[in-house]
């Protein structure tokens, strides 16, 4: 078959024709829908440590002169080494391929703001380019325009990937670069066309730069691509440069972000972390299926998978007999390689790094964006294409019914898993409130925008700082030994949320009886330390200092510096 006839079937020309603007519109819609009302929405609930350490990634390029190879973020302590208790003269820290934060930060400078709704459309954006190459990859593959708004729906409703759809976390761009990628290696499998093959490369190489979990793909691509050249269906020649160059791409980022790490430690984590035992094996893996099984898809969801996979099961089943019958099995002659064996490969190595990583997975849902989600969808769309099409106008009008009604219930349910997400009492929320306007009141006492700052138990690490636009240190936690160490940096001030000295004040007595307090607007203190107590009570650490006093500390600040 030619590959303009191959394009005509699928539908898979420039944009995908008609059908392909409205599977785009339809994705936009959707979205906007399910997002639309968090689209300013400061980074808390779930995973607010991540998604503010790398909304901090975006604001630190403003601040270094967009210096892509020095990321840095608002804190001079960093998890590791010393976790938080080493303190370094730069905020740099090493970290993958940032160029997700970095188009986030040329967006702040163009448009002037560092509003969260920056980060958020950005990555709306790639969410949707995700989506409309996953819609050509399964229109490529299923050729129904039905099936893949179907998978287009499974995948932009799975509760884990709508609420990251348009979140902080690189994985998002990175599933987008992926599936792209996907989609044009595919499209050179079954059309030929060098450009298909270089670009998908590329895209996949983008998307292993940005969150290393996507090497799993690369390593199928190529796996798959072995298999194909020993069926003489590919040369290794024609490929061997592209490899070899993306492989060398990789191999300087990772070796840049080593001597990073080395030079300035890092706020991102960089080693495996497999479970000790079979029993803690087992114990991770119960409790991880309990926080997030019904998070990775909806109940519904796995109730089509389930489905698709038996009605795939009989038809193999009836599809053989037939062959039998009709004395063709084994007789068609030699066959490609087929695409579920790339699936195949593909889990598997998803698998070995949840065995790497499994410690983490307990306590980290976008891990599942990063590994099993591509290839679950991609094994979905194979088992769409094996069912039979349709021919019969009252089919297919009960098809598309089926496929719309589906639609609905994804969107209504996956709309009550986002508001479940968010819940009032969360700490980073309250972390939020409690740092609203930081930078005005800052500013307001005259503190130097370049004043460290030492955050006292604010959680998460990032958050205040961004709020307060101003950088330093943090603890976070009552921990004596990071609290000691933090006690002999080269801060200027304290600052302390209002509702810990109330409400902690007795069991942190030792740390906060020492801060002076010099002025607070109601909702955070701005402290500095004493080497004596100076409060036995809340109510003596609130009766000291000014409620914004008309008074400049530029002179105490530049002491302190």
């Amino acid at each position: 078959m030619n590959v303009k006839r191959l394009m005509r079937r699928t539908g898979d020309g420039k944009f995908g024709g008609l059908e392909g603007l409205a599977a785009l519109l339809l994705v936009v819609a959707a979205g906007l829908w399910v997002q639309f009302r968090y689209m300013n929405e400061f980074p808390a609930f779930v995973h607010a440590w991540a998604q503010d350490d790398r909304y901090a990634l975006a604001i630190g390029f403003l601040s270094n002169g967009f210096d892509l190879f020095h990321p840095e973020t608002m804190l001079y302590n960093k998890q590791f080494p010393g976790w938080w208790e080493v303190a370094s003269l730069s905020t740099v820290t090493a970290v993958d391929f940032p160029l997700h934060e970095y188009v986030v930060a040329v967006w702040m400078k163009l448009l002037g703001t560092t509003s969260p709704w920056v980060f958020r459309c950005w990555t709306l954006l790639c969410s949707v380019a995700g989506l409309f190459f996953l819609y050509k990859l399964a229109r490529m593959l299923t050729g129904s325009f039905l099936k893949s708004l179907l998978l287009v729906g499974m995948a932009m409703t799975a509760p884990v990937y709508a609420y990251y759809f348009n979140g902080f976390l690189p994985g998002i761009p990175a599933f987008a670069f992926g599936v792209t990628g996907l989609w044009a290696y595919l499209r050179f499998v079954r059309s030929g066309g060098r450009r298909f093959f270089d670009a998908g490369v590329a895209c996949i190489t983008l998307a292993m730069l940005m969150r290393t979990t996507f090497a799993i793909e690369w390593v199928a691509v190529l796996c798959f691509e072995l298999l194909r050249m020993w069926r003489k269906e590919s040369l290794l020649c024609r490929e061997l440069p592209v490899w070899l160059l993306s492989l060398a791409c990789f191999a300087a980022c990772f070796l840049w972000n080593r001597h990073l790490r080395l030079e300035n430690g890092s706020l991102f984590l960089n080693a495996l972390m497999p479970p000790k035992s079979v029993a803690e094996a087992e114990s991770l893996l119960s409790d991880t299926w309990s926080n997030w099984g019904k998070q990775y898809f909806q109940p519904l969801q796995y109730l089509v998978f389930v489905l698709l996979a038996l009605c795939a099961a009989i038809r193999g089943v009836l599809h053989r007999r037939q062959a039998r019958a009709a004395g063709l099995d084994g007789g068609e002659g030699k066959r490609p390689v087929p695409l579920g064996l790339f699936v195949g490969i593909y889990l598997f190595g998803c698998l070995l790094f949840a065995l790497a990583m499994m410690q983490q997975l307990p306590h980290h849902d976008y891990y599942f964006i990063d590994t099993f989600f591509l290839p679950l969808l991609l094994g979905c769309a194979l088992l769409l294409g094996n069912l039979p099409v349709a021919r019969k106008r009252t089919l297919r009008l009960a098809g598309a019914f089926a496929v719309c009604a589906l639609f609905l219930l994804m969107l209504r349910q996956v709309r009550v898993t986002q508001q479940e997400r968010r819940w009032p009492g969360d700490q980073a929320y309250q972390t939020y409130l409690h740092f609203q306007g930081a930078d005005a009141f800052l500013d307001s006492l005259h503190v130097p925008a370049e004043a460290k700052i030492l955050s006292l138990y604010a959680y998460p690490q990032n958050g205040p700082f961004i709020q307060m636009r101003r950088k330093g240190y943090s603890v976070m936690w009552d921990k004596e030994s990071l609290v000691r160490a933090a006690f002999q940096w080269d801060f200027a001030y304290i600052v302390v949320e209002n509702a810990v000295v109330r409400e902690h004040f007795e069991e942190r007595k030792e740390v906060l009886s020492r801060l002076h307090r010099i002025a607070d607007n109601g909702r955070i203190a701005l402290c500095s330390l004493s080497d004596s107590l100076c409060c036995a009570s809340p109510e003596a650490f609130f009766a000291e200092g000014e409620l914004f006093p008309d008074k400049t500390f530029a002179e105490d600040a530049v002491s302190a510096l």
